[in-house]
Order: C-alpha cells, then structure tokens, then sequence
C-alpha cells in the first residue's frame, strides 16, 4: 500500500524535475508558460472539476468545512499581523504568506494524481473556504496597501466569473437538477464526457511542468524564507490534524479521504497570484515573497509523500 501510493507521487515529482530543466534552460518563454497557465485554470482544471461535482451528491454538512476553512484563513492572516504589531517589527508581507493556499495550480493536480479523479471533488469542498477568503479578503487587502479601491460587487462578481468556481456549480447543478442521471446512458453525453475527461488529464502534466520551470530560488537570501516556510508548514499541518480529529472524524463523521484533502491543503504554498499584487514592494521584499513560495513548493513535494504514506489511496 506505501509503496503503491510512493509509485503514484513519483510521476509528479519527475515531471516537475523535467520542467525546473528546462527553465533552467529557457525552454518556456514567459509568454508560453503565462499560456499554459490560462490553459489550464480556464480549460483543464474545470473540465476535471465540472466531471468530479456532476457525479456526486454534496451533503450540507460539508458546510462546516467551509466556513471553517474560510475563518481559519482569516484568523491566521491577522493573528500574524497582530504576533508582528506586538514584536515591534516592521509591517512586512509574511501575514499573507501565512495563509490561503496555491490549490488551482498545484493542489488538485497532486491530489487527483494520487486519490483519483473520483475523489477530487472531496479537495474541492475543502478549496472552497479558502479560495472565498483569497477573493474576498486575501486580494483585496493586498489591494488596500497599494492604494486601490475596492468595490466588494465587482469583487464578488469576478470570484462568480472564475472558471474553477463556475465549473464546481455547473457540476453542482448538473447532478441536483438529475441532468446527469438522464443522460448518463446516451452515446452523445459520454463522447461529451470522455472528451471533458480528455482535458482534465491535461492538468496534471501541465501543471507539473510549468511549476518545475518557475521553481526560483536564490540562495543567498535563504535565511528568511525558509524560517517563513517551515512556520507556515508547522502551524497549519498542527491545525489540519487537530481539524481531521475534531470536525472531519468525530463531528461530521467523512472518510479519511476527505483527511488526506485536509492534508494536502495544509501544506500547499501560499497563493502564486501574491506577486501580482506587492509590484510597489520593496526589492527585498519581493525577493522575501518569490523565495518563499519556490521553497514552500519544494516542500510542499516531500510532505506530500509523507502525507501519501500516513493516508494511502486505495
């Protein structure tokens, strides 16, 4: 069984080697790699979600995953700022470091690569606590320290209008208007579905590949974000298990898939699209946030191996 779920995360890592060598070869121009990544958060990762949302029945008690999800990410962000104000130190940009998860480009592809495309959907209701807070608390208080204002209906409409939330409902409604059930049979429907499942495996390799080519890291500012990443590993897989054990196992009573969900989000890095929004940020700080996140991505490889072996698919 160890064995059987190491043989599923090799391929992953071995992709994500083959895509650091060849940016580290210029393989990707930045253009192609931007490319790939729009392919995959508009195209394959929803073709992959919209299938795994349509053949399941949600219950409303995963609700309590999401609100906590969502409040657990907010209460990290300004538990930190807080720990921060106490120490007297310099305002910097590690509370946002701390919290929300790199699920899109990185967590589902690993997840589904092990667990199976079956179960994703169990990733997916974990995801939606914590791509609720980057949307609607995360961004817009990146957004706040430069200055621009926010308009919470635009900001609600575009978390709406994100492919990965629009595939997740469409699947959603599929299945619980009986859509799915009355064109299971038909020859036309599952030609439909074996070219929507044709795309979804796209997301795996792709994701691999292009994360491995952007895998940065500059040694001679280490120090910092290492400190950062491990912090942010130690404190959220402590609050995953003590979360697996209070509200997955003995409140909500869900299988130890729905655990190794919790788990794989836990260690994931931090949400890629911060750099987007820090572009006033000092060099050292940018500096701080690319190396905290190439690192917190390398790590994220190896605790998911240890993640594999505690939770083994099958």
């Amino acid at each position: 069984m160890l064995l059987n779920a190491l043989f599923k995360v090799i391929p992953v890592i071995l992709l994500l080697l083959l895509g650091y060598w060849l940016g580290r070869r210029d393989f990707f121009s930045p253009v192609t790699r931007q490319q790939l990544r729009n392919l995959i958060v508009n195209i394959s990762l929803p073709a992959a979600l919209f299938l795994a949302f349509s053949q399941v029945q949600l219950e409303l008690r995963y609700l309590w995953i999401i609100g906590i999800m969502f409040s657990a990410c907010w209460l990290m962000m300004a538990f930190t700022r807080s720990a921060l104000a106490l120490t007297s130190k310099k305002s910097d940009y590690l509370p946002f470091l701390m919290t929300g998860f790199e699920a899109g480009m990185l967590g589902y592809a690993i997840f589904g690569a092990v667990y199976g495309a079956d179960q994703i959907y169990k990733f997916g209701v974990v995801d939606l606590g914590q791509v609720a807070f980057v949307f609607f608390i995360l961004v817009p208080t990146l957004k706040k320290r430069s200055s621009e204002k926010q308009d919470l209906p635009q900001v609600f409409l575009t978390f709406i209008k994100t492919p990965v939330i629009l595939a997740i409902l469409a699947g959603i409604l599929f299945n619980s208007s009986g859509l799915y059930q009355a064109f299971a049979q038909s020859a036309l429907f599952q030609s439909l579905q074996m070219a929507l499942q044709q795309l979804a495996n796209l997301t795996t390799p792709l994701v691999a590949l292009v994360i491995g080519s952007e895998i940065r890291v500059d040694r001679a500012q280490l120090t910092r974000p290492l400190r950062a990443s491990l912090l942010r590993l130690l404190v959220w897989v402590a609050a995953a298990l003590l979360f697996n054990a209070l509200v997955i196992d003995r409140l909500l009573g869900l299988d130890r898939i729905f655990q190794a969900a919790v788990l794989t989000m836990a260690i994931l890095p931090p949400p890629f699209v911060i750099p987007l929004f820090v572009q006033d940020a000092s060099a050292d700080d940018q500096a701080f946030i690319v190396n905290t996140l190439s690192l917190s991505t390398l790590i994220t490889l190896f605790a998911y191996v240890l993640v594999t072996f505690a939770i083994p698919p099958g």
